[in-house]
């Protein structure tokens, strides 16, 4: 899904119970290897998940906006509010563990 502006990224976030949005750059090495890791954790164990991959460069005002200014850039939210935030390396391990709890009880998985 393409997002144009903060106003779609707004309905996107109220449409969906929970989204993972995950800021990077082409010319990022790290943004390059931990991306796949990141898709396979939420595929593999939390499959509600909505996992949107915006490029920064590309996304600079919206990055802006919501603070993300450095990558890779996380952002949690579930049911619309923001749960967890990294801008930087960040490892699975703690992903994971961020994560576990909210989905748990929103889903009961």
């Amino acid at each position: 899904m393409e997002i144009i502006s903060e106003l779609k990224l707004e309905k996107y976030l109220k449409d969906k119970p929970a989204v993972l949005i995950y800021f990077y750059r082409e010319s990022c090495g790290v943004c390059q290897v931990l991306y796949p890791k990141i898709k396979q954790l939420i595929t593999d164990e939390f499959p509600e998940i909505n996992l949107l991959k915006l490029d920064a460069g590309h996304y600079l005002k919206m990055a802006a906006q919501l603070r993300m200014l450095s990558v890779p850039g996380i952002l949690f939210f579930m049911e619309g509010k923001e749960f967890f935030r990294n801008n930087g390396l960040v490892s699975i391990a703690e992903l994971q563990t961020q994560i576990s709890r909210p989905y748990e009880i929103l889903y009961g998985k």
